[in-house]
């Protein structure tokens, strides 16, 4: 499975930040029970090639492309499933694998651009009423 996603910040501070294994609970949301440990190897990064791999379950890999001054960062899994979030949901394990990449690149765009929302650990700032050009309420001129 791939998924991608840009993030404003240069490439070689996203590589840099993907390769520092103190980072890996921001990515792998189940590392962020105290319970669990970091893993203690299995992380590889190559600079040249802008990757970072890891074999630790599920294997997988980032590729990071800067393009126009901004990052593109890919995240590639070797497998599509996963086990949902609750098992006696509606949700398949092909969606329970691409809802956690999008968790995993969601959380990594907002440790990086520092933009707040998306990652429950960092708190979300002020936020205007008026997403996308709409009002919340039926009065326009709110």
């Amino acid at each position: 499975m791939e998924q991608q996603i840009t993030i404003a910040r240069p490439a070689t501070e996203v590589f840099a930040y993907l390769a520092d294994p103190t980072h890996l609970c921001d990515w792998l949301t189940h590392l962020r029970r105290e319970e669990t440990e970091l893993p203690g190897d299995g992380l590889e990064s190559d600079h040249a090639a802008g990757t970072v791999r890891w074999s630790f379950d599920p294997a997988g890999e980032w590729r990071v492309q800067e393009i126009e001054g901004v990052t593109r960062l890919t995240l590639h899994l070797e497998r599509d499933t996963a086990l949902a979030a609750d098992p006696t949901g509606p949700e398949t394990p092909e969606d329970a694998a691409r809802f956690s990449a999008e968790a995993a690149l969601q959380s990594l765009k907002s440790h990086l651009e520092g933009a707040g929302g998306g990652d429950p650990d960092l708190r979300t700032g002020d936020v205007s009423s008026r997403a996308y050009g709409r009002s919340a309420t039926q009065d326009p001129d709110i």
